[in-house]
């Protein structure tokens, strides 16, 4: 088979990865095995699920690589190679949303600042003297909740 993008080989790896770990339960529960060739098992469901993880970290979808990554360390025929493979987790989960994050926050805080210079005049006091600029108090309310927006969006994505 062919593929032309890394989501496609991803896509088929996944499923390989799944299927095989399916069928080294199913041995490990329901069959008396060698230990030799049980860990020949384990060590065919490892090598599905980390290069699954290594396609769909190639594909630029970390949520999915993670996932196949912590179905490698399952199977991991070592603590050091699990080890490894919580390394690969955190880079991903270090590099993952970073803009996203900071831009949330950026919106967020910009808004906030510029609802408040909007919103100022009708705080003093000067609200009798400058009947003419509604506009500038509802754009200042706009403001001020497209910043708490931003914020909320900022704080569930830094979870």
């Amino acid at each position: 088979m062919v593929y032309k993008s890394p989501r496609k080989v991803a896509e088929d790896l996944e499923r390989r990865a799944r299927v095989v770990s399916e069928r080294t339960r199913q041995k490990e529960r329901f069959s008396h095995m060698p230990y030799k060739e049980m860990q020949e098992w384990y060590k065919k469901s490892f090598d599905k699920y980390r290069h699954a993880g290594d396609m769909w970290a190639k594909a630029g979808n970390s949520k999915k690589a993670i996932q196949m990554y912590e179905g490698a360390i399952k199977f991991a025929p070592s603590e050091q190679v699990g080890e490894k493979i919580n390394e690969k987790i955190r880079s991903l989960y270090s590099g993952r949303g970073k803009l996203e994050r900071n831009l949330y926050a950026s919106v967020s805080i910009i808004s906030l600042v510029a609802s408040l210079f909007f919103i100022s005049f009708n705080v003093t006091g000067n609200s009798i003297g400058n009947l003419s600029k509604g506009n500038l108090s509802l754009l200042g309310i706009g403001l001020f909740a497209l910043g708490l927006i931003a914020f909320i969006f900022f704080k569930i994505r830094k979870k």
